[in-house]
C-alpha cells in the first residue's frame, strides 16, 4: 500500500482553453518551457475544455532517514516472529520461517512500487514497515510516501500495479513450497481451531499438491503456507479498485474521475461480505476515507496506450485469483 503526499499547495494560475493538436507534443513543449520558470503545469479538463494550472510546490528535502526505515524493519521482524510464536504455539524455527516468508512478500510488494516510481522520475521514500506487538501476525504491512506529482496516467498505472504484482509473483512460489510442507491431519473433534478461507488460486494449489484429503481431515498449514495465504489476502485487498488503494490507482489511471461510478456497488459488496467476516466492515470503513481523495496527475489529458490498457488487465486477473470472500472462520 502507498500513501500520496504532495509537498506544497497548488493552483496559482488557471488557464482554460484548447491545446493545439497533437496534444501530447504541445504538453511536452509547455512542460519544457515551464521547467525554466520554477512553475509546474498541471493538465486537466473541465467539460470539453482543456485546463492548465500553474503553481509552485515546496521543494522536497531529499534527506531520507534510512535509520528509521531500518529500525521499523527490524522491529517488524521481531514482532512477526513473536506474534506467530505466541499465538500459534510453534517453535522458534517455525516462527522465523513465517516471518521471513511474510516479510519477503511485503518487501517485494513495496519495492515494486519504489523501483517503478523512481523509474518514472518520482520522489519516493523507502518502505516504512508497521510493527504491531501482540498481533497474531505482528504487522500491518508497510507504506511508502510519494512526495511528488505523478507525471502521467501511464505512470500511475505502472506504479499502482507494480507492488501487488511483485508481491504476488513472490507469494506464489512461497505458497507452493509451504503447501508441499503442510500436513494432512484429522481435524480435532470438539476442539475449535482457526479455519482459513480459500482464494481460487490457493484452493487449486491445495488440490494439486494434496489431491487426496480424507473425510474429516484438513490441510494444516506450514508457516510458509500461512505467510503465502496472507500474501494473497493482502494482494487482493490492495487491488480493490477504490481510493488510494493500489487498485484505486489502477482504476483512476483508466477512468479518471469516472471511477467513482463503481464506488456504490463496491461499498455494497464490502458491506455484504462483512456479514461473512467482520474484518470487511473495518476495511470498508478505511476504504471510505481513502476514497475521498484523488491522485494528482500532471498530465491527465494524454490517454493510456493500447499496451498500457492490456497491462491493466493483469491486476484484475490477480484480484480474481487471490480474493477470499470469508478469510477466517472458527472450525
Amino acid at each position: 500500500m502507498s500513501v500520496d503526499e504532495i509537498a506544497g499547495d497548488f493552483s496559482v494560475t488557471k488557464v482554460i482553453g484548447a491545446l493545439h493538436p497533437p496534444i501530447d507534443k504541445t504538453i511536452s513543449e509547455i512542460k519544457e518551457y515551464m521547467s525554466h520558470t520554477g512553475y509546474i503545469p498541471i493538465f486537466t479538463t473541465e467539460g470539453k475544455r482543456h485546463v492548465v494550472q500553474l503553481g509552485k510546490f515546496r521543494k522536497v528535502e531529499d534527506r531520507p532517514k534510512y535509520w528509521l526505515n531500518l529500525l521499523l524493519f527490524v522491529a517488524t521482524i521481531i514482532t512477526t516472529i513473536l506474534g506467530y510464536y505466541l499465538w500459534f504455539g510453534g517453535d522458534l524455527l517455525s516462527s522465523v520461517m513465517f516471518s521471513f516468508s511474510l516479510l519477503t512478500i511485503l518487501t517485494c510488494h513495496e519495492f515494486g512500487h519504489y523501483i517503478v516510481s523512481k523509474r518514472q522520475g518520482m520522489v519516493t521514500s523507502l518502505p516504512y514497515f508497521i510493527p504491531v506487538p501482540g498481533h497474531f501476525i505482528g504487522t500491518f504491512g508497510a507504506v511508502i510516501r510519494m512526495k511528488s506529482i505523478v507525471p502521467s496516467r501511464g505512470s500511475l498505472l505502472k506504479v499502482g500495479m507494480a507492488g501487488p504484482l511483485s508481491g504476488f509473483l513472490v507469494a506464489v512460489p512461497i505458497t507452493i513450497i509451504g503447501i508441499a510442507l503442510s500436513e494432512v491431519q484429522i481435524a480435532p473433534e470438539g476442539a475449535s481451531y482457526m479455519r482459513l478461507g480459500n482464494s481460487l488460486l490457493f484452493h487449486l494449489l491445495g488440490k494439486v499438491i494434496h489431491p487426496h484429503v480424507p473425510q474429516g481431515a484438513d490441510i494444516f498449514l506450514h508457516p510458509m503456507a500461512f505467510a503465502g495465504w496472507l500474501g494473497f489476502l493482502v494482494t487482493s485487498m490492495n487491488l480493490i479498485p477504490i481510493g488510494q488503494l493500489d487498485g484505486g490507482h489502477v482504476a483512476y489511471s483508466l477512468f479518471l474521475r469516472k471511477r467513482r461510478y463503481v464506488y456504490i456497488p463496491i461499498f455494497a459488496g464490502i458491506i455484504a461480505l462483512g456479514f461473512l467476516w467482520l474484518g470487511w466492515f473495518i476495511w470498508g470503513f478505511l476504504a471510505f476515507f481513502l476514497a475521498r481523495r484523488d491522485p494528482v496527475i500532471q498530465d491527465s489529458l494524454t490517454p493510456l496506450t493500447n499496451k498500457e490498457k492490456i497491462y491493466a488487465v493483469l491486476p484484475l486477473i490477480v484480484l480474481i485469483l487471490t480474493f477470499i470472500p470469508q478469510p477466517i472462520t472458527v472450525g
